[in-house]
């Protein structure tokens, strides 16, 4: 008996076992039998409906409801995220397809642009193969045209030389207009070719001997001497005085208001005193001479400056062998320093005399035109002889 108590206070029973266990007891209620339990089956009669009246605990449904409801949305989030990876799997492939499609447009023009290139360089190289076999071609042509060179007559050497000498005695003759200097590089020439001691060469030398002769006749003009003597004019124009307003009365009228120093003058030194006084009321004196155009001392400047820029000018024509200009713009200088300075003052009078000796110079102009000589040292270069009327 003990037994079975523990057994029934140690048990509790769950709800499916209380909903299962109502209807034993209701049937052992109605039992004939029931009398005849022992009081301690009473006593545990009576202990189990207190057991099966027991409420049902919501809880532990709601919790079960909770479960299978987060099952249910944790099934149907996995599903829906496998979808969605599906999806993006799928629309992943398709980009990579269609971007593998652009590349592969987008890359046909710099493909076509690279064999282009490829081909360009290809022929440029090839060019550039047939270009270095031409120079390496004219090359060896020109080290074998210096070997025969190398191998002539000595005398080769002085014709060069001497066809140097009068191409630059032309350059000194036509560019820098010195007569003088061109006239010693001809005769330089000329000793070149004596000193061949070719009898063959006599026409060369006759040539020369006309061109020399040609160029002594040109008289030098000092163009550099000239122009330098114009600058110093030019420094010392700012250092000129001007005219001075000077008035020239005649002797009678000089002579007649002048007081004697005798005592026995006195009566026409006084009538002389009182006219002179009476005179200077009213004065009216008689000129002899010109009066000089006088300036203000600011049209100074510009009288100086024109008169410089003549003198430029001058320069200029100089250089340009221009006879009339260089003659028109001294006189024009010399008019004015003549007209607006100090005729007494001795720098003006020395001006005016190198301005004078200026005006007289006549600027000469060669009328030759070429050597003689050239042809024919072209000849003695390029064929090693002078070539003959019937040869050429």
């Amino acid at each position: 008996m003990e037994t079975k108590n523990t057994d029934a206070s140690a048990s509790e029973p769950t709800t499916e076992q209380t909903v299962a266990a109502q209807p034993v007891i209701d049937t052992q209620s109605e039992s004939p039998t029931a009398s005849n339990e022992s009081p301690d089956s009473h006593q545990s009669a009576e202990q189990a409906p207190s057991a099966q009246n027991k409420p049902t605990p919501w809880g532990l449904i709601f919790t079960l409801f909770l479960l299978l409801l987060l099952t249910f949305a944790t099934t149907a989030g996995g599903y829906y995220l496998f979808q969605q990876l599906q999806t993006q799997r799928a629309e992943t492939v398709e980009l990579q397809q269609e971007l593998n499609r652009t590349l592969q447009t987008v890359l046909v023009e710099p493909n076509q642009r690279i064999t282009s290139l490829e081909q360009q360089q290809n022929q440029f190289k090839s060019s550039v193969d047939l270009a270095m076999a031409r120079t390496l071609e004219q090359q060896t042509q020109l080290e074998e045209r210096v070997s025969i060179i190398a191998q002539r007559n000595p005398n080769h050497w002085r014709a060069e030389e001497a066809k140097y000498l009068v191409r630059l005695a032309g350059q000194k003759l036509w560019l820098e207009k010195d007569p003088s200097t061109a006239t010693s590089l001809l005769k330089a020439a000329d000793e070149r070719i004596k000193s061949m001691r070719d009898p063959s060469l006599m026409p060369l030398r006759k040539a020369l001997s006309k061109d020399i002769a040609a160029v002594s006749a040109v008289k030098n003009t000092d163009i550099s001497g000239t122009v330098l003597t114009l600058d110093t004019i030019i420094d010392s124009l700012d250092k000129l005085p001007l005219n001075r307003a000077e008035t020239h009365f005649s002797a009678d009228e000089l002579a007649d208001t002048e007081v004697s120093d005798s005592i026995g003058d006195w009566q026409s030194n006084l009538a002389k005193s009182w006219q002179a006084l009476i005179d200077d009321f009213v004065i009216v004196r008689k000129r002899t001479t010109d009066a000089a155009p006088l300036l203000e001392p600011d049209q100074q400047w510009y009288l100086v400056e024109n008169t410089r820029n003549k003198l430029l000018q001058a320069q200029l024509a100089l250089y340009r062998q221009d006879q009339v200009n260089y003659r028109n713009s001294i006189k024009l200088a010399r008019k004015w320093i003549y007209q607006y300075f100090d005729l007494k003052d001795q720098l003006t009078i020395d001006t005016l005399a190198t301005l004078d000796a200026l005006e007289t110079l006549k600027i000469q102009t060669t009328s030759i035109d070429r050597f003689e000589a050239s042809n024919l040292l072209n000849q003695l270069v390029t064929y090693g002889n002078l070539m003959t009327e019937e040869t050429q």
